[in-house]
């Protein structure tokens, strides 16, 4: 039984109501209903909102907006007037059709508070009186007598309890047996029993009711399946556009300045409408102006990718390239930050209807033969990398005499990773758009990021004309428009002592302080706290949104020189202010997200400079200011905080930054349990430590030692990872363990081969692949889903590779055959690593690699070992010589990475891998390195140095202007000199070779005469 609270009466047949409770129901919490008063009243007193968009169907009730139901239109003396039913107050009321908006879809997730119900089993009776008025009987009626009415409405009054039992749902209302408790007595009103309050009450069974239940549900707010609002999300207001054209977005595929090629390459990648970003790039980029493009999703090539290869078509169909015949090569570059974003945008050109511009994907490495080899035929857009492009322009600056238009995709980490290429590439643009011949020619950059930075800002005035400047990130628009960042740190109680720090009370310009709350108490607590300090102050919160036009005429009248105005109000009601000419936010209320920050930041955004008028940029002032109060509860944040304000060029407190190394250490002990950085083992060091999720300390428990150190050691590389990780085996001289278990494997499987029938996450088991066996780990146990067969994905433990099978093919793994440890091991090159400050391998090297060592035993020497893990230096395939007794030294892996241009020299791998060991105070690996014994002698220009070594093999040689570094291994024993040297050299003109078996090194010096020493020490 539901109990009910009745708050209108039509009649026995019509009366509105709300259920309390009752057993079986989900009853609406009224302070749901209140915060949806709360958030619609916040939107519909937006003061930027544009109500002819939002006309039908809620309504304005003296200051507060209601949910309603429109049930008639009417012509009144006034004009035209609806006559509208509040859903979840069962008021009707006349208003003007002017007041009547449309709601949001997300205003009509919450049921109508108010529900309409109707008597079961009964129905209006009238007295009807024969014409000779001789017999009078009652007959059914269309509509319900008035005594009956108020005999009802009485009854209601009268009663102190309300309970009804659901008995069939009609059109538009639900029929119940209602029962009212008077005086202690409980009576059906629907005329069908009368009994004691102890007595026993008719109930449907549970079933019935069930069903009753199900057919309330959809009665309960019918709104909600039948209209489909079509403003979905709220208007984005945080969107910063400096440009000297106007805009047009487009909001659609359909308006979008595309070609019907590029719309259908859009379609096969799913690709449904244009976000907020492409809403106003897209017609920029079409037109051919610079653009300069920063959005969270800035590293996506679509922001600016289909509207700039329709502006290429249209102009190539043009002819509008016909003047420049006397040069051959690309028209346009596309600029990637490295190898993964080239390949990725080779393969969208592959499928983007752009075959007319013949696109074309290169990337060099540090061999010049290959830069000079390289052949561009008609191709008019090319893709790659700055360090590509300026090997090219060394030797083929002729084939780019016909570049009009350069991309800079990721420009904020193209400037990060290659500062000098870009600047040379620039330099080049420049040039060759200011020939004579070019005139008439289009010239345009695009540059596309997720970050702002200075480089950028170089880019835009130095290098742009008339750019267009979209941001549709807040916090990235505050750096650009150069907010003046402030930090207070202070504990969470001292926060109002602190807040007059904050506030500028002698300005000679009007001052407008936003202070930003995450509640009302603290509304009042901080308008208390400035209207003591005689400032101008106004509050706004939720229980004060009448006050809203009020307040925003106030905030728009200061614009006098020395005034200041001061506005207290929380994050939601901020929003519906519209405010944007703010000139100081205050976060008394920390920001819950970067979002949310950024949000608050734009509130300043017409204080934001210009930087795309040069006129303005110059006479920039720095008006805008964030004052963030940081205190104890915000230490999670503190990472990013820092990040920013670093970024931001902020006078960071001393405390703030040992407050972060503090929170940085606490978090790198959160991840013992995770394994040591890959890069880190692989290069030394790890791109940024603060936001990898891997270790980057060393544990002496989990990392101590599992192979013999500072030994020569036979690899037998199985699974190549990338081309200086491997994962493989470490071959024994005496009888190889894993051969035998191998061997036995064969040997049991051959006779007797049972499939696993439950397959469990960790568990050992056998894989055939061919005619071989392998012990294999389960990692985890994929999703079976509609499949017949499922997969899991296994670990090889004698190989080191994971790969996903069928669970089927597991075999169960005898526990003889588990008792061998797992054989792989980790087996990392040294000293080598990509060029370009790539983190990842180019796969063409990694593939050259594998090829040639692939299941090849190699010789190698171990010079470090953490855990399962070892750093082998050298690293070279030995042959022997048939019929003889001598071996020769067939390559070495790490010249081999060298070769192809795409790895570059790393001296200080090993060496930052020591002292990570050392800080974390693990035993000492022996270093049995040696140093050569050396000879010198000197003409007035040279040095020449004899390495006393017979025969060294895995000989490296490398120049610095002040340094030398040589190394090679001799029985067993790695020889390394680390020379600085007393004076510079020239290292392109100096060189080694081998001399009677002995290397001999030449170095010419910087500057003629003689030196006192070779060495400074």
């Amino acid at each position: 039984m539901l109990e009910l609270c009745i708050l209108k009466v039509d009649d026995p047949g019509c009366f509105w109501g709300r259920i309390v409770k009752g057993a079986g129901v989900c009853v609406e919490d009224p302070k749901e209903y209140e915060e949806l008063h709360i958030q619609m009243n916040l939107f519909y007193h937006k003061v930027n909102l544009d109500i002819e968009k939002m006309r039908l169907p809620s309504l304005e009730e003296g200051q507060s907006w209601c949910r309603a139901v429109l049930e008639s239109l009417f012509q009144g003396a006034d004009g035209c007037q609806a006559l509208c039913f509040l859903v979840d107050h069962a008021k009707r009321i006349s208003v003007n059709a002017d007041k009547v908006l449309a709601p949001l879809e997300k205003f009509l997730q919450l049921p109508f508070w108010v529900r309409k119900f109707q008597l079961s089993g009964i129905h209006p009776m009238t007295l009807q009186v024969s014409d000779s008025l001789e017999k009078a009987e009652l007959v059914p009626s269309s509509h319900w007598d008035t005594s009956a009415t108020r005999y009802f409405r009485n009854l209601l009054q009268a009663s102190t309890l309300m309970e009804a039992v659901l008995c069939d749902e009609q059109a538009e209302s639900t029929a119940v047996e209602l029962y009212l408790t008077i005086e202690n007595m409980k009576s059906v009103q629907n005329g069908r029993e009368k009994s004691e309050k102890t007595e026993a009450e008719t109930a449907l069974s549970a079933g019935d009711f069930n069903k009753a239940m199900e057919r309330f549900r959809k009665f309960l707010n019918p709104l909600l399946d039948k209209f489909v609002s079509k403003f979905g999300e709220e208007p984005r207001m945080d969107v910063l556009i400096h440009s000297a054209i106007d805009i047009q977005p487009c909001n659609s595929l359909a308006s979008a300045p595309l070609t019907e090629d590029v719309q259908k390459a859009l379609s096969q990648w799913s690709y449904s409408r244009p976000g907020v970003t492409e809403c106003y790039c897209w017609p920029m980029v079409a037109r051919g102006c610079d653009t300069l493009i920063v959005s969270s999703n800035g590293d996506d090539p679509l922001s600016y990718l289909p509207p700039f290869l329709t502006h290429l078509t249209h102009l190539m169909l043009s002819s509008v390239y016909s003047t420049l015949t006397s040069h051959t090569g690309p028209i346009a570059v596309i600029l990637c930050p490295g190898w993964k974003k080239s390949q990725h945008l080779s393969d969208m050109l592959e499928i983007s209807a752009a075959r007319s511009l013949n696109p074309l994907t290169i990337l060099v490495g540090h061999r010049r033969e290959e830069a000079k080899s390289v052949k561009i035929k008609n191709c008019q857009l090319l893709v790659t990398t700055p360090f590509s492009l300026v090997r090219l322009l060394v030797f083929h600056t002729f084939l780019f005499l016909r570049l009009c238009h350069l991309v800079l995709d990721e420009v904020d980490v193209l400037y990060t990773r290659a500062p000098e290429e870009m600047s040379t590439i620039l330099q080049h643009f420049e040039k060759v758009a200011a020939s004579e011949e070019r005139t008439s020619m289009p010239r345009q950059i695009i540059a596309a990021g997720r970050r702002w930075s200075h480089h950028a800002e170089t880019l835009l005035t130095e290098h742009m004309r008339d750019p267009c400047v979209i941001i549709t990130a807040p916090e990235e628009a505050a750096l650009y428009g150069k907010v003046h960042q402030i930090v207070l740190l202070c504990l969470d109680d001292t926060k109002i002592s602190t807040l007059p720090l904050c506030l500028n009370f002698a300005s000679d310009v009007a001052q407008k302080t936003l202070i930003i709350t995450n509640s009302m108490d603290e509304v009042e607590q901080v308008f208390t706290a400035v209207s003591s300090r005689g400032l101008f102050a106004w509050k706004l919160h939720e229980k004060l949104i009448y006050q809203f036009d009020v307040i925003i005429d106030q905030w728009r009248k200061v614009n006098d020189p020395g005034t200041h105005i001061v506005l207290v109000t929380t994050n939601h009601c901020v929003k519906a202010l519209d405010i944007q000419d703010a000139t100081c936010i205050v976060h008394y209320g920390f920001p819950s997200t970067p979002k949310q920050f950024g949000q608050r930041l734009f509130y300043m955004s017409k204080n934001f400079g210009n930087l795309s008028d040069k006129d303005r940029a110059e006479k920039l002032s720095h008006s805008a200011k964030s004052v963030l109060l940081l205190s104890e509860y915000n230490a999670s944040h503190i990472n990013g905080i820092l990040r920013y304000m670093e970024r931001a060029n902020a006078v960071i407190p001393h405390e703030l930054q040992d407050f972060a190394k503090g929170v940085m250490q606490a978090k790198e002990k959160q991840k013992a349990q995770r394994p040591l950085c890959s890069h880190l083992k692989s290069f030394g060091f790890c791109r940024d430590c603060r936001v990898c999720p891997d270790r980057h300390t060393v544990d002496p428990v989990q990392d101590a030692p599992q192979h013999i150190n500072s030994r020569t050691i036979t690899i037998l590389p199985l699974y190549i990872k990338n081309a200086s990780c491997y994962y493989g085996r470490l071959v024994s001289g005496k009888k190889d363990g894993y051969n035998s278990l191998a061997a036995q494997m064969a040997e049991h499987y051959a006779i007797e081969r049972l499939h696993a029938t439950k397959v469990v996450e960790g568990g050992i088991y056998a894989l055939q692949e061919e005619d071989v066996y392998h012990r294999v780990r389960v990692q985890a146990v994929m999703e079976r889903g509609e499949r017949l067969f499922y997969s899991v994905l296994v670990c090889f433990l004698d190989e080191g590779h994971q790969k996903e099978v069928k669970a089927h093919q597991l075999l169960i793994l005898p526990s003889q055959f588990q008792i061998l440890p797992p054989q792989a091991v980790e087996i990392i090159v040294c000293r080598v690593q990509p060029i370009d400050g790539e983190v990842d391998w180019n796969p063409k090297v990694s593939w050259h690699i594998s090829q040639k060592i692939k299941g090849v035993q190699h010789q190698g020497k171990i010079v470090l070992c953490l855990g399962n893990t070892v750093w082998v230096d050298p690293m070279v395939r030995i042959t022997s010589m048939p019929g003889l007794k001598t071996t020769i030294n067939e390559y070495d892996i790490h010249s081999e990475i060298l070769a192809t241009g795409m790895g570059t020299n790393n001296p200080q791998h090993v060496v930052l891998l020591r002292e990570l060991c050392q800080r974390a105070d693990v035993e000492k690996i022996p270093c049995m390195m040696f140093h050569p014994l050396i000879k010198w002698f000197q003409r007035e220009d040279s040095v020449t140095l004899t390495i006393k070594l017979v025969d060294p093999v895995g000989q490296t040689c490398e120049f610095f202007p002040h340094r030398v570094l040589y190394s090679g291994t001799v029985n067993d024993r790695h020889y390394h000199a680390d020379l600085e040297l007393h004076n510079g050299i020239i290292p392109e003109k100096s060189t080694w070779s081998m001399k009677c078996s002995t290397p001999v090194i030449k170095l010419m010096k910087a500057e003629k005469g003689f030196w006192k020493m070779l060495l400074k020490q």
